[in-house]
C-alpha cells in the first residue's frame, strides 16, 4: 500500500502531462504548423499555459521521484510507476481525448499489472 501511495501521485502528474501535451498539440494544430520555423513552433507551444502546466507537472514529478527512490527499492518503484502511468494514460486518453479502449489494450493492462503484482510480491 505504501508503494501505491508514494507512486500514484507522481504517475498521475506524468499522465496529466502526456494527456495535456497530446490534447494541446491536436488543438493547436501540428499539421498547420509544418510551414512554420522550428523557433516559431516552439514559441507557439511554450506560450500555451496548458503545455506549461504539463511541463510544470513533469518538473514536480521529478522531485517526487527523488523522494520515492529513497523510500522504496528501485526494482519495485519503477515498475509500479510505469504500470500506473500506463493505465492512467489509457484511461485519460479515453476520458479526455475520446480514444478507444480495445480488447488488446485491456489485455495488455491486465498482463502488465499482473507482472507488477508478481514482481512486487517476490
Amino acid at each position: 500500500m505504501k508503494m501505491l501511495l508514494l507512486t500514484f501521485p507522481m504517475a498521475l502528474l506524468v499522465a496529466y502531462g502526456q494527456i495535456i501535451v497530446k490534447w494541446r498539440s491536436i488543438d493547436i494544430g501540428i499539421i498547420d504548423m509544418q510551414n512554420m520555423s522550428l523557433m516559431a513552433r516552439m514559441l507557439k507551444f511554450f506560450s500555451d499555459p496548458f503545455i506549461l502546466s504539463a511541463y510544470g507537472a513533469a518538473f514536480f514529478a521529478t522531485f517526487m521521484w527523488l523522494y520515492i527512490i529513497t523510500k522504496l527499492p528501485l526494482a519495485i518503484a519503477f515498475p509500479v510507476y510505469i504500470g500506473l502511468t500506463f493505465v492512467l494514460v489509457i484511461l485519460g486518453g479515453w476520458c479526455f481525448l475520446s480514444e478507444t479502449i480495445t480488447l488488446t489494450r485491456i489485455a495488455s493492462v491486465i498482463l502488465i499489472l499482473t507482472g507488477i503484482i508478481l514482481g512486487v510480491k517476490n
